[in-house]
């Protein structure tokens, strides 16, 4: 038995090392695919960045041209009240336009 002692000893050692090498590829393999997912969830991240910052660049716009059409508005309001009580008539599309402001 002793003369066996330092084979098994070889065998417990090389199958020690083995079962560290395949855990290590293991935890490699898991590494990797967690590397994987991580990278995707960076990209979908910044394409739904992208896609925010699209959308607040429309928004903007379309507040600022809002805004644009409210002081045309306003300035069309403010003719109109100011030409009201002249002896002037209103010309046609005046008319029509102050027709469909004050019914």
């Amino acid at each position: 038995m002793l003369r066996n002692l330092p084979a098994a000893g070889l065998a417990l050692v090389l199958a020690a090392a083995v079962t560290w090498l395949i855990n290590l590829v293991q935890d490699r393999t898991q590494l990797q695919g967690d590397l994987a997912a991580a990278k995707i969830k960076v990209v979908t991240a910044q394409v739904a960045e992208q896609q925010a910052l699209e959308s607040a660049r429309v928004h903007r716009a379309h507040l600022a041209r809002a805004a644009d059409q409210a002081r045309q508005f306003d300035i069309i309001r403010n003719e109109l009240q100011e030409m009201e009580g002249r002896d002037a008539p209103l010309s046609p599309l005046l008319r029509a336009t102050a027709e469909r402001l004050w019914p």
